[in-house]
Parts: C-alpha cells; structure tokens; sequence
C-alpha cells in the first residue's frame, strides 16, 4: 500500500514538475508568469494537437486555472501526501476540462504525449 502510495506520489510530482517546469521567472509578476506559462503550453499543445483558435483559447484558460492550483497546493502548508492527493485531484479535473475541449483523437494524443513525458522524467531521475 505505501509502495503503491510513494508511486503515485512520484507520478503526479513528475507531472507537476514537468507543467511547472516553463515557470522559472520570478514570482513578483506571478499573474503573468502564470499566464506565460499556460500559453507555452497551449502553444506547444497547438502544434501537437493541430488545435483550432477556440480551442486554443480555452486550453490557455484551463492551463492558467491549472497552474494557479498547482502553485497554491505546493504553498500550502499540508503534507506531502496531503499535497499529492490534491495534486492527484487538480490533475484529473484538468484532464477532465481538457477532455472537453479536445477530440477524441487530440485527446488520445494529448495523452499519450503526456505518459512519454512522464516516462522520460522517471528514466531521468532514475525512478
């Protein structure tokens, strides 16, 4: 059970990190930090995904909405694994919006981009 507990830790960390990774500015201008980040992302999904301009525009809406509830879980002063249920949690709602937003196939292929990444991340840190 806490194998199983430490794993899923480690996966919704890694995803995190890797979300987090284009937020390297400083937080003294955390609303456009923020903003910038969700539309690298959007932007790199864009080309991925062959996203049209209405979907563009609400992927940069929920990555900004995802990324504000990320870096308020790891401000926040609970637990570790207190953290990562709610990280687990804000994941599967983002998901959950961007399955909405997405086709099937962009979704599937949001996906599966998404588990290479965090398969890349794990063989890095030797996880």
């Amino acid at each position: 059970m806490i194998k199983k507990l430490t794993s899923a830790v480690r996966n919704i960390l890694t995803a995190a990190a890797l979300l987090l990774a284009v937020t390297t500015t400083v937080m003294a201008q955390e609303k456009d930090v923020i903003t910038e980040a969700a539309k690298t992302s959007a932007n790199q999904m864009k080309s991925q995904l062959t996203l049209n301009d209405n979907q563009y525009t609400q992927v940069v809406e929920v990555n900004k909405y995802y990324l504000k509830r990320v870096k308020d879980c790891k401000a926040s002063a609970e637990s570790t694994q207190a953290k990562a249920k709610k990280m687990q949690a804000i994941n599967e709602e983002r998901d959950t919006k961007l399955k909405s937003v997405l086709t099937v196939t962009q979704y599937k292929k949001y996906a599966a981009v998404r588990a290479e990444n965090v398969k890349k991340l794990k063989e890095a840190a030797n996880i």
